[in-house]
């Protein structure tokens, strides 16, 4: 008894083909705009002040999260963010260069 395959009739792209397409081109085109538009200097100053943030959020239980490529106020700190254990997110300011190899938290205040 001889066994009967079906062949599949591929009639192109279905529509869902076409929409897992799309939405794959779109990642890999935002990926490669946001890596040709850093600077190099938001790049050098965002590096270390990761390794710092790591290193700061595993002695302290958090999760690190990321960190700003700008120094907004030329003090050789940049705001980084982590996550706590309860899910809260700590704003941190963490350093970039030979001065400042450390993160503190940052001082939040009520406008008093």
């Amino acid at each position: 008894m001889p066994l009967k395959f079906k062949r599949k009739q591929h009639r192109g792209f279905a529509l869902i083909d076409l929409i897992i397409g799309v939405i794959i081109l779109t990642i890999i085109v935002v990926i490669a705009l946001h890596n040709l538009l850093e600077t190099q200097e938001s790049h050098q100053i965002r590096r270390p002040a990761i390794r710092n943030l790591r290193t700061f959020s595993h002695g302290n239980k958090l999760n690190a999260l990321k960190c700003e490529g700008q120094d907004r106020d030329k003090n050789g700190l940049v705001l980084c963010k982590a996550k706590d254990r309860r899910g809260q997110t700590v704003i941190l300011q963490c350093g970039y260069d030979q001065r400042h190899q450390y993160c503190t938290t940052q001082t939040v205040g009520n406008g008093e």
